[in-house]
């Protein structure tokens, strides 16, 4: 690095190489597959993730199993990378664990919120929604949601409506006000991509039964 005061400063950078198979990395990281020729021993370049984060998420795709503590400890990057090569378990494990140690505040409930949604974490944006439902009174007057996308809007009166239903009362539409984790059961046991927002997940299983009651 030249660090005189009249030259630009010209950050080093080192590059690491690892190896993977084409045929796991298609099982379990399809989008990192599709980056990959197979045969070609060519190396691909891959920016924006850091080496040892990148080696967890090829640790995990070959069988390995990431500790909660270094979940814990790089939740967001694991997220990060999980999502852009579609490493989906991952991305779920690594939410679970941020969603369990975030504590959720009026002061960052916001940022958590934007951020959740920007990565279709529908676990951690619920239990964000369940804080915002329980604390209203604590948020009106003190954050602004004009910078929140519309559809949060709905999610946050989802969660309000839940709250203050009994069991059984889903006034005819069960999914609208289920929760995420049995949504996710529902679509893992149909066969069906476990991963995407409350919406996404709603809409795929709504699909999916209406295919199954045209074929009878």
């Amino acid at each position: 690095v030249e660090s005189a005061p009249d030259r630009r400063k010209r950050a080093k950078t080192t590059t690491t190489t690892f190896h993977a198979s084409h045929v796991i990395l298609d099982v379990n990281a399809p989008a990192l597959a599709d980056m990959c020729r197979p045969g070609d021993e060519a190396a691909v370049p891959i920016i924006g993730v850091e080496p040892g984060e990148f080696k967890m998420l090829l640790y995990f795709c070959y069988g390995g199993k990431v500790s909660e503590d270094e979940l814990e400890a790089n939740a967001k990057a694991i997220i990060e990378a999980a999502d852009r090569f579609e490493v989906i378990n991952l991305k779920l494990q690594a939410e679970a664990v941020l969603t369990e140690k975030t504590e959720i505040t009026v002061d960052n409930m916001l940022d958590n919120l934007l951020y959740a949604n920007s990565k279709n974490l529908a676990l951690f944006q619920e239990s964000i929604m369940d804080f915002v439902a329980k604390n209203g009174d604590k948020i009106v007057g003190n954050v602004s949601f004009s910078s929140a996308p519309g559809e949060l809007i709905s999610d946050i009166l989802t969660a309000v409506a839940r709250g203050k239903m009994t069991k059984g009362d889903a006034s005819g539409d069960e999914l609208k006000f289920m929760r995420v984790g049995d949504l996710r059961k529902r679509l893992h046991d149909k066969g069906l991509c476990i991963d995407g927002s409350r919406e996404t997940m709603i809409s795929l299983l709504k699909e999916n039964s209406k295919g199954d009651d045209d074929e009878q």
